[in-house]
C-alpha cells in the first residue's frame, strides 16, 4: 500500500467514536510491521460532532486508510481471519474460514472488494460484519472479519461536503 501522508490521523476511541466505516468499501489491504491497513478510495464517514467537521452533517472523507495495530507477540495474527458465508446447490449455508493472507490476496487481486457494514466490539476482539462484492457482478457474500483487540487509527485528508449521509 502506498505511503500516502494524511493530514488527519484520528486514533480510535472504544467508547467515543465520531466516525464510521458503515457502507464503506476497501479495495486494498496490507499487513506490514504489525499494522493491518485497509484503503478506502471513496473514504469513510465523519460525524458532525467530530472536531474537524464543521458542517453539521455526516460527510465522507476523500481517499482514506484505517490502520489496525496488532500486537504480534502472542500469535495474535492467527486470530485475524474471515468467515465467508455462501449457499450450496441445496440452499444450505456453507461457512469458509479464510486466513489473513487469503483475504489480502482476494481483495488485492481486484476480483473482490470488502464492504464494511457493522462493527461489534469487546475488549478482546473487533468483529466486522462485511460483504464481499465481486468485481463487475451484483453478487456478494456475507462475511465476518475478526480482528483481535487492536488500536485503530483513521487517516484522511479532506471532507467532501457534497457527499452527505
Amino acid at each position: 500500500m502506498s505511503d500516502i501522508e494524511f493530514f488527519n490521523n484520528d486514533p480510535d476511541s472504544f467508547h467515543d467514536s465520531k466516525l464510521t466505516l458503515h457502507d464503506c468499501i476497501a479495495d486494498k489491504i496490507s499487513y506490514n510491521n504489525n499494522f493491518l491497513s485497509f484503503s478506502f478510495p471513496d473514504g469513510f464517514w465523519i460525524f458532525p460532532d467530530h472536531e474537524v467537521n464543521n458542517l453539521d452533517k455526516i460527510v465522507r472523507t476523500d481517499l482514506s486508510r484505517v490502520d489496525f495495530y496488532i500486537n504480534n507477540n502472542d500469535s495474535s495474527l492467527d486470530y485475524v481471519y474471515v468467515e465467508v458465508f455462501s449457499k450450496n446447490i441445496f440452499k444450505k449455508t456453507i461457512v469458509e474460514k479464510w486466513s489473513l493472507d487469503e483475504l489480502i490476496k482476494a481483495v488485492n487481486s481486484g476480483d473482490y472488494q470488502l464492504e464494511f457494514v457493522y462493527q461489534y466490539r469487546t475488549y478482546f476482539e473487533q468483529m466486522w460484519y462485511c460483504t464481499f462484492r465481486y468485481k463487475g457482478k451484483w453478487m456478494h457474500n456475507e462475511c465476518y472479519l475478526h480482528i483481535p483487540s487492536a488500536e485503530a487509527t483513521y487517516r484522511w485528508n479532506n471532507l467532501r461536503e457534497e457527499c452527505v449521509w
